[in-house]
């Protein structure tokens, strides 16, 4: 894999972007940097990330042909890091739909997938991830926690990213079992969550998610799916 340290970037998965468009980049090339001022998350949010505390890198994947859609690469990244986690560091991890990864019941990542078309075809994609390791505060995300907080060690960053770059390598090379390992790790799969949908609270099910990547709710007998800006966990 083509690795690229900045010292600082605003967002990697826009540096990313911009050195793809000016050049041609292998598959897989990844930036990273362990400062990084405006990295985004879902629905606009911005990811809390204290300097050379944490990991925060993007990935470039330009060969697409075992991934459908955008939903499938957000498979892959979720479930090489929560099987990552397990094996490697012994810490035990789930996917929070769409893009979250937890431990103990608080956000320990984030994943960004973001689609670039060339015309009406996808060209490429940069998958964008913001992992929690040395942090111990967290000012704008009480809810969020670090490797350091769980294990009660120190970790070294060039390492921890060097080990899951080639966990994540072997996943992309062969994703037979993605579909099966995702819902074998997805967050409060067949329990009652509380969500707000349409501006209402209400009790659901969690059964999964559809081929697109909606939410599968099952409320009072009945399975309806949802995209992302239609239902919020209460969590």
């Amino acid at each position: 894999m083509n690795l690229v340290k900045l010292h600082a970037s605003a967002s990697t998965n826009e540096d990313l972007r911009v050195r793809f468009r000016e050049s041609e980049l292998p598959n897989l090339t990844t930036i990273f940097t362990h400062t990084q001022t405006q990295g985004k998350g879902q629905r606009g949010t911005r990811w809390e990330s204290e300097p050379y505390k944490n990991l925060t890198f993007s990935i470039l994947i330009s060969d697409l042909r075992n991934f459908d859609n955008l939903f499938s690469l957000n498979k892959l990244v979720s479930v090489a890091l929560v099987t990552w986690l397990q094996e490697q560091l012994r810490v035990t991890a789930k996917i929070k739909w769409p893009n979250d990864i937890l431990s103990v019941n608080h956000k320990l990542a984030g994943v960004l997938v973001e689609t670039i078309f060339k015309g009406s075809q996808k060209d490429h994609a940069i998958i964008g991830i913001g992992l929690n390791v040395n942090q111990t505060d967290f000012i704008h995300a009480p809810r969020a926690i670090s490797l350091k907080q769980i294990t009660g060690n120190v970790q070294d960053l060039d390492k921890l990213l060097l080990s899951f770059l080639n966990h994540f390598e072997q996943w992309y090379q062969n994703p037979t079992a993605l579909d099966a390992m995702y819902m074998k790790h997805f967050y409060k799969l067949d329990k009652l969550v509380s969500y707000t949908i349409n501006g209402h609270k209400v009790q659901a099910t969690v059964r999964g998610v559809d081929d697109d990547g909606k939410l599968l709710l099952e409320c009072d007998g009945v399975l309806s799916s949802y995209e992302l800006k239609e239902v919020s966990w209460n969590y």
